[in-house]
């Protein structure tokens, strides 16, 4: 089996990508013209602009360097999130599912891991700070120690989750 690269789909975050742009713009405007709270002004022109400068990262970083968000190779799944990198391998899952929550204008679908009983009792007692917190966050809020974030990629989500799916019953 082939290694598969998933990238998050650049028409979709173009929209945001224009909207923060335009914020940025509208924020400077007032700071020019020296109207209104220069505190406020700046606040805003800050955040509007350091937003829009990270989602530009973000593009840059997967379509110049080649850093994919998703890999799925024969053995495993790389979550390749900016600020950590996480592996699940097929051995430690039990199986995967899809859950889409409603939004406004765009959904969001994840797709849950759900682990082994010995796997996740052994992940759960291992987690330490932080990482506890998000874990038992998670079981709370999706039934699942892990999850995928899996909107705008490449790759339909429900298509995805079957191919996980596969491959995990190919690695059994």
């Amino acid at each position: 089996m082939k290694e598969i690269k998933l990238y998050h789909k650049v028409w979709a975050m173009l929209p945001v990508l224009l909207v923060l742009l335009a914020l940025t713009i509208v924020f400077i405007i007032p700071l020019s013209q020296g109207k209104g709270s220069l505190v406020w002004n700046w606040s805003l022109l800050l955040f509007s602009g350091s937003a829009f400068l990270f989602f530009l990262f973000l593009i840059l970083r997967e379509r110049l360097l080649h850093k994919p968000p998703l890999i799925i190779t024969e053995d495993k799944v790389i979550d390749n999130n900016v600020g950590r990198i996480k592996e699940y391998h097929f051995t430690d899952i039990h199986h995967f599912d899809l859950i889409v929550y409603p939004g406004l204008y765009v959904s969001q679908a994840v797709i849950r891991i759900h682990y082994m009983p010995s796997v996740e009792t052994k992940k759960m007692s291992e987690a330490k700070g932080m990482d506890r917190i998000y874990r038992k966050m998670n079981v709370a809020m999706m039934n699942a120690q892990d999850s995928i974030q899996v909107t705008n990629l490449t790759m339909k989500p429900r298509q995805l989750c079957d191919l996980l799916n596969e491959r995990l019953k190919k690695k059994r």
